[in-house]
C-alpha cells in the first residue's frame, strides 16, 4: 500500500497543472483594446427619435434614466414630478436605473441638423438640442423684422441690405442702428424693439421694450444668432438718461446677452432694466446707450 501511495504521489507531482484562466470583465477588455490601439467598434443603426426621449416630457434623455419594475422608463425630473409613481402602471419609479439605455445614449454620436450648411460636429444625443439652438455657427437665423420671411446664415448682411434704410431715423419705427462698441438709441415708449447691427462682426441685437411691469417699461437685450465661438459670451450694459423730469437720476443695468436663432417675441423675465413712466417725458421717448462686449464665459 505504501509503494502504491508513493508512486501515485510521484505521478501527481510530475503532472503539470494548467493555470486557471480568469475571464476579464467587458469594461477591462474594452480598455485593453483601446490601449492596444484597436479602433472602437461601431454600429450604424436607425432609431425612432421617440426611443431616445422621455415619454412623459418628450425631452431628450440625459445622464440619469430610471425605470419601474415593469420596464417603463422616465427621466429623473419626471420621476420627481409624478411623486415617484409610474404613470403607466402605478408602480414605484425612481430607484432602478436603466443602465443599458444610459450606456447606449452616452456612447451615441449624432450629426448636427445643420450638417448640410457646413457643420461637422458629431454630438452626444443630450447635447444636440443645445448645440443646434444656441451654439451652432451654421444654424440659419430668422429675421426679427415683422413681415420678413428671411432665414439664413447671413442675417447681418440681410439686415444691412434690406432693412437698414427702412426707418426714418427718428426712433418711431424699427429702423436699424449700426454701432461699433456702443449703440446710442432714441427709443419711443410704443416701439416694441430696435434692431442694433454690430459693424465689425455683423451680429444682430435687439433692444427690447416690453410691458408687463406696473408704471413703466422693461428694457432688455437679446442677440439673434449663435453664441460666440470658444469660451466666450456676450455682456451688455443698458444706460438710460435722466428722463423727462427735472432731477431724475440716470438708470443702468448689465448682464449676459441671451442668444437665439429665432426670436419669437419673448422678453427676458429675470434680467431687465425697469424704466418708470416719468422717464419717458412729454415726448414719450428716452435716450438709451447700449455697450456690448465679449467676455470669457466663466465671468458671466
Amino acid at each position: 500500500m505504501e509503494k502504491r501511495s508513493g508512486a501515485r504521489a510521484a505521478k501527481e507531482n510530475a503532472t503539470t497543472k494548467k493555470p486557471r484562466m480568469l475571464r476579464k470583465s467587458p469594461v477591462a477588455m474594452k480598455q485593453q483594446r483601446q490601449d492596444e490601439g484597436h479602433e472602437p467598434r461601431t454600429l450604424s443603426v436607425t432609431l425612432d427619435r421617440d426611443a431616445l426621449e422621455c415619454p412623459l416630457c418628450f425631452s431628450p434623455f440625459e445622464a440619469s434614466i430610471f425605470q419601474c419594475k415593469n420596464g417603463h422608463a422616465a427621466c429623473e425630473a419626471c420621476c420627481a414630478r409624478t411623486h415617484r409613481v409610474c404613470p403607466s402602471c402605478a408602480e414605484p419609479i425612481g430607484d432602478i436605473r436603466c443602465r443599458p439605455l444610459e450606456n447606449a445614449i452616452a456612447g451615441m454620436l449624432v450629426p448636427c441638423a445643420f450638417a448640410e450648411h457646413g457643420c461637422t460636429w458629431r454630438l452626444r444625443f443630450a447635447e444636440k438640442q443645445v448645440h443646434e439652438a444656441l451654439l451652432c455657427q451654421h444654424a440659419p437665423c430668422a429675421c426679427p423684422v415683422p413681415g420678413c420671411a428671411y432665414a439664413g446664415l447671413e442675417l447681418g448682411d440681410h439686415i444691412r441690405d434690406a432693412h437698414a434704410a427702412a426707418g426714418d431715423g427718428d426712433g418711431d419705427g424699427n429702423d436699424v442702428v449700426s454701432f461699433a462698441g456702443s449703440a446710442a438709441v432714441t427709443l419711443r415708449r410704443g416701439t416694441p424693439f430696435r434692431v442694433l447691427l454690430h459693424e465689425t462682426d455683423a451680429r444682430v441685437f435687439l433692444l427690447l421694450n416690453g410691458g408687463g411691469v406696473p408704471s413703466g417699461r422693461s428694457l432688455s437685450v437679446v442677440c439673434v444668432g449663435p453664441r460666440p465661438c470658444g469660451n466666450k459670451s456676450l455682456e451688455y450694459t443698458l444706460q438710460v438718461g435722466g428722463g423727462g423730469e427735472p432731477g431724475a437720476l440716470a438708470l443702468s443695468a448689465s448682464g449676459p446677452v441671451p442668444c437665439t436663432c429665432r426670436w419669437a417675441g419673448h422678453h427676458p423675465t429675470e434680467a431687465f432694466l425697469f424704466v418708470p413712466d416719468a422717464y419717458w417725458g412729454s415726448s414719450g421717448s428716452v435716450s438709451v446707450t447700449v455697450p456690448v462686449r465679449k467676455v470669457t464665459a466663466d465671468k458671466v
